[in-house]
């Protein structure tokens, strides 16, 4: 018995809720379980154990990117307050997703991952395309880049990062300034300013550094799976879930794409609501019934 699955996502509502209609005014606060951190010009993923311990973020892009370019990146946590940062292809994801949870990642962080991917606003755009670049990230660049101590000596590195991006140069555009910038010569993995960020938003300080919005994410609802079983060649049976799931969100502190204007939107009382069609096609061999779950 084996099976292949396909997950979709579709975004089927957005909704800002700040009426009585829908919350009154002694609405009780909601308590946030996630958080994306909007830093550079990337989105940082809280990634948690089953304690509820911070592994480490995963690195979505808010900028452009090209094939060739970092276009994924992971913040792992390390013993003794280091980090390693790694590369990784969009069409990677996924694989990525089943080592996280060998490794214990949360189901709930987990699923805050997928639709965080979901949103991503690459997400239609060549992510099906593997251009090749995965592995250690030192100061910005791929692991023995040539370049990296040339860009960590510029007083200004963002041009040449620039630059690079557009000719699909394996660098993150929007995040390899902020991790290579003054770096030259010294013996770091990243900028320390960058690293004392990372550090802080680890320890659950959402207001520890300038120009990051933090969007807080509340306990998502879901709904009962709805399945549609469809028999298929070779005595295999296509089962079809859906469900739908509702999420809340606030977002706080100040947005980096906006001169760092404050970026508040909605609040634990009352915060911001969407809601997300799941769907998975699961195609087994050998099955009478689909299973309950996908």
């Amino acid at each position: 018995m084996f099976a292949s699955k396909r997950v979709v996502y579709a975004l089927c509502a957005i909704s800002v809720c700040l009426m009585s209609c829908v919350q009154n005014a002694k609405a009780q606060a909601m308590e946030a379980v996630s958080h994306v951190y909007s830093i550079g010009g990337w989105d940082l993923v809280e990634i948690k154990d089953t304690v509820d311990e911070v592994m480490g973020f995963w690195g979505i892009p808010r900028v452009p990117v090209e094939i060739g370019n970092i276009r994924r990146l992971w913040f792992e946590s390390l013993p003794n307050n280091d980090w390693n940062v790694w590369a990784f292809e969009p069409i990677a994801v996924y694989s990525k997703i089943s080592d996280l949870e060998v490794v214990g990642a949360s189901d709930e962080s987990i699923q805050f991952l997928q639709y965080q991917e979901f949103l991503a606003a690459d997400s239609a755009i060549n992510q099906g395309v593997n251009g090749g670049v995965d592995g250690l990230v030192i100061k910005g660049f791929i692991a023995g880049d040539p370049l990296v101590e040339a860009a960590g000596a510029l007083s200004d590195p963002d041009p040449m990062i620039d630059l690079l991006a557009t000719v699909g140069y394996p660098i993150a555009p929007g995040m390899s300034e902020l991790l290579v910038n003054g770096t030259a010569g010294v013996n770091v993995n990243m900028n320390p300013v960058t690293k004392q960020t990372i550090d802080c938003l680890q320890s659950g300080d959402t207001s520890c550094s300038d120009c990051v919005c933090t969007k807080h994410e509340g306990p998502t609802i879901v709904g009962p799976w709805t399945i549609i079983e469809t028999p298929i060649n070779n005595n295999s049976l296509r089962c079809e879930y859906s469900r739908m799931e509702h999420h809340s969100y606030w977002k706080t502190g100040e947005d980096p794409d906006l001169n760092c204007a404050d970026c508040s939107a909605g609040s634990a009382e009352n915060p911001l609501q969407y809601d997300i069609l799941v769907e998975i096609v699961v195609e087994w061999a050998d099955v009478e019934h689909c299973p309950d779950t996908p």
